[in-house]
């Protein structure tokens, strides 16, 4: 795991497959494996994922050939700036998939691709964060036990022998919440944080296929919990995970050789889990935050005037750790990540959208409010 990931996704885009491997990967729980190993697959390669984006993006950089991609960067960030419709939550125009990087885009995305399909074991998917070295300690810390989070979320709501699941959501929160200095709260962060810090919207518009890839994966692990919390019975659980296999795989790597429906911004609970958020606000928030804090380090490893990567990315951490300051009201909060549509953040979860739903009327778009799902 030493190896810079770098190195392996290039060999992997040179390959352009790899073969599955004779053993599926495992999260560590049985009843995700055992019953649902395709989903165990890419909710495992979710981090590897995360950590080779991290690398890719450092890697180019820190490239030679870079210097042109650097300047378009800096002059897109300067026109975004002066735009009054800058929000990380929007639908305008900035948001096309040819970024300044895009040599190093097209070379490095086939690999990913296929890297996520590979198998990968539970502990390499917990060392890979802090053997490619891109990220300091603390910020490896924040991300794995938020992933870690997430993963107990999941398990909760498929396991069926576990009948009150509201509780055992809650004591799972309140265990995360227990180590203070490496949890976000289990409130919403205020928007500035994401869409004000000094080197914003550097990993959105400087790779925009590395990001779409990531928040594909956020996406799918949404859209998991929400399937599984609203389904009836067992084959309905089981038609609904298969069919959001499917939107992911669509997402990521199409089939008949269409183009990639990436994510063009960050998925969010109230978007994409929406009767998950609301009978588990604080759980979702959680999930959310450290969605958005994962984007923040995107953006200080992509902006080429850094001039110190991992004290900035530690000075992030800590304001999104922090408990007491930079919260926003939930109404706010709303406001901000509905602001760009279902469309934009990937679909909704029970089922695929080919077009954006803004401007369309909720007649039009067959979205039902959230009180029309059962819960299970």
């Amino acid at each position: 795991m030493k190896k810079a990931l770098h190195s392996l996704v290039l060999g992997l885009a040179v390959v352009g497959f790899i073969a599955p491997s004779v053993s599926l990967a495992q999260t560590g729980n049985d009843l995700v494996d055992t019953r649902f190993p395709e989903l165990s697959r890419y909710l495992n390669t979710a981090q590897v994922l995360q950590a080779a984006v991290f690398d890719e993006i450092v890697a180019s950089n820190n490239s030679s050939d870079s210097m042109i991609g650097k300047g378009l960067l800096r002059e897109a960030l300067i026109e975004l700036s002066q735009a009054s419709y800058s929000h990380y939550h929007t639908a305008s125009d900035h948001l096309a998939m040819l970024g300044p990087f895009r040599v190093f885009e097209s070379r490095a995305t086939p690999g990913l691709q296929a890297m996520i399909r590979r198998e990968y074991s539970a502990q390499e998917s917990e060392e890979v964060l802090e053997a490619n070295g891109s990220i300091p300690p603390l910020a490896v810390e924040v991300l794995k036990r938020g992933r870690e989070f997430a993963t107990k979320l999941v398990e909760i709501y498929l396991d069926d022998n576990l009948v009150d699941k509201h509780s055992a959501v809650e004591a799972t929160l309140a265990e995360y919440l227990s180590d203070d200095a490496h949890s976000v709260p289990a409130q919403p962060k205020a928007s500035e944080l994401l869409s004000e810090h000094d080197y914003a919207y550097s990993f959105r518009v400087g790779f925009p296929q590395l990001s779409g890839l990531t928040w594909a994966s956020q996406w799918l692990q949404l859209a998991t919990l929400e399937v599984a919390m609203i389904s009836k019975n067992q084959s309905e659980l089981e038609s609904g995970i298969e069919n959001v296999i499917a939107l992911y795989e669509e997402k990521i790597a199409p089939a008949h050789g269409g183009l990639m429906a990436l994510p063009t911004d960050i998925p969010t609970m109230p978007v994409i889990a929406p009767y998950l958020y609301g009978f588990h606000p604080g759980a979702a928030y959680v999930l959310d935050n450290i969605a958005a804090l994962k984007v923040v380090i995107g953006d200080i490893l992509v902006h080429p005037d850094v001039p110190d990567r991992g004290r900035a990315i530690e000075q992030m951490v800590a304001k999104y750790t922090d408990k007491t300051t930079d919260l926003e009201d939930e109404t706010d909060y709303l406001l901000f990540v509905l602001r760009g549509g279902i469309f934009n953040q990937g679909g909704p979860a029970l089922g695929g959208m080919a077009e954006s739903e803004r401007n369309r009327s909720r007649a039009v778009t067959g979205e039902q409010h959230i009180s029309n799902y059962p819960m299970r």
